[in-house]
């Protein structure tokens, strides 16, 4: 019997784009080091795959201010250019185009939108660096991987958390604005030996950003969220700086499981998990990074301890323990949305559905967020939480309603808007869980 894993759904790549692929990703698995990988980078199909993902990515434009809408169905016009620009050497990179966005707690988190034609060569980076790496990162890392999602992540973290019930969760401060330019390098020189690459990529953290009504600013560390490449630099450095150094430790009652910056450490024994926060300290002071105090603490999830206060968060997901009622002695890990993820659902909604929009366009809006949310959180034992967030959608819907139908001269009777209410919550149903994730992702087929 084999055993594989679904993948998600990929947009098909050209023949020649798998075939440069396959053939880095055999020389990986072989340990030859790179040290011509630029050629592959000025392939006008490599580009011209990497325009039609960053097309079917959209996003919004960068300093130069083109929209991925005005090359849609030039693609291989705008590759072929662009082809042209790297083999000539008329090509630099630009500042990023620096925006913020609001965070639960208050602050801001910069985002950095690259230029159009920065975002396609950094896309064509990644595919030539994702067969390299793949054969290069730990089974526990799951962020930005083809195959691998934040849903199984969470799937696994839930199954080892059962008989691994020692927990430390920890948060890196500020991790994409304090990534050592010189560290990472370093990190990449282990696999790319190409001066060609390191540089294109050392000129991608140097470009600086520029913010509006603000001169531009250099970036001395840090890589900017927003390009294609920064989860996959996000990846290589805190793979060597982090999942390396634990695996190092050969520790077989702890594991590690990391989506990105996000990781929690599972432990059978007390005195390890001690011992890996004293070495999770000296790993993130060599690599130029701190821990977050408030954030980084120990939860027991031993069975004499269980209640509702020992939780923790990850993905947001809220684990704890909970018992069989037929059997208080028996328990298991269950999975729920957090309190922060139920707080953004509704502020989003809050945000997105403004008086102005009609009923038509704000049903739309409704829908494809509680889609998104639901379609993510479904993965867990969610049931109950899934039917409290209906009657919050509904609630927001009432106040769309009043704002945009009772604010006015004449008021619209309330047994009208009624209707026009059932409208609109009609196909926002609570979907229906899927708690054994793992179990449906695997397929056994016969040899």
């Amino acid at each position: 019997m084999k055993q594989t894993i679904r993948t998600q759904k990929r947009m098909s790549l050209s023949p020649q784009t798998i075939r440069i692929q396959h053939r880095l990703a055999e020389w990986s698995k072989s340990g030859r080091k790179h040290w011509d990988l630029y050629r592959w980078l000025l392939d006008s199909k490599i580009l011209f795959d990497a325009t039609k993902l960053i097309i079917a990515n959209d996003g919004v434009a960068g300093l130069d201010k083109i929209s991925c809408s005005e090359i849609k169905g030039k693609e291989w016009e705008f590759a072929v250019e662009l082809a042209a620009k790297l083999k000539s050497g008329r090509y630099r990179p630009s500042a990023v185009r620096r925006v913020y966005i609001p965070k639960r707690d208050g602050r801001q988190r910069p985002l950095g939108i690259p230029c159009l034609e920065d975002r396609v060569i950094q896309r064509a980076m990644v595919l030539l660096l994702e067969p390299i790496y793949e054969k290069v990162f730990l089974s526990n890392s799951y962020g930005f991987r083809r195959g691998r999602s934040g849903v199984e992540c969470v799937a696994v973290t839930a199954k080892e958390v059962y008989s691994h019930r020692l927990i430390l969760e920890a948060d890196i401060e500020s991790f994409f604005d304090r990534v050592s330019h010189r560290k990472l390098l370093g990190m990449l020189a282990g696999q790319i030996v190409d001066p060609r690459i390191l540089n294109l990529i050392r000129s991608y953290l140097e470009a600086g950003c520029v913010e509006r009504d603000k001169p531009w600013q250099a970036t001395w560390e840090g890589t900017p969220q927003g390009g294609p490449l920064s989860p996959m630099l996000a990846n290589i450095y805190l793979h060597y700086a982090l999942d390396v150094r634990f695996k190092e430790l050969g520790l077989k009652a702890t594991q590690l499981f990391r989506y990105c910056d996000d990781f929690v450490i599972a432990s059978r024994k007390e005195s390890e998990l001690l011992s890996v926060k004293k070495d999770l300290e000296r790993w993130m002071q060599e690599a130029e990074l701190r821990l977050k105090e408030a954030k980084t603490r120990f939860v027991d999830m031993r069975n004499e301890k269980r209640n509702r206060e020992w939780h923790f968060d990850f993905l947001g997901f809220r684990f704890h323990m909970r018992a069989f009622k037929d059997n208080p002695k028996r328990f298991w890990i269950a999975r729920q949305p957090s309190e922060q993820a139920r707080l953004a659902l509704r502020d989003n909604l809050k945000t997105k559905v403004r008086a102005e929009l009609s009923p038509g366009v704000a049903r739309n809006v409704i829908k494809s967020i509680w889609r998104g949310w639901s379609n993510y959180f479904r993965y867990g034992n969610s049931n109950h939480i899934f039917y409290k967030e209906t009657h919050s959608v509904r609630r927001i819907v009432w106040g769309y309603l009043r704002r945009k139908f009772r604010h006015q001269r004449r008021p619209v009777p309330w047994w009208k808007l009624s209707h026009l209410e059932n409208w609109i919550m009609r196909d926002l149903k609570p979907l229906s869980v899927i708690p054994n994730y793992l179990s449906q992702q695997r397929q056994f087929v016969l040899l």
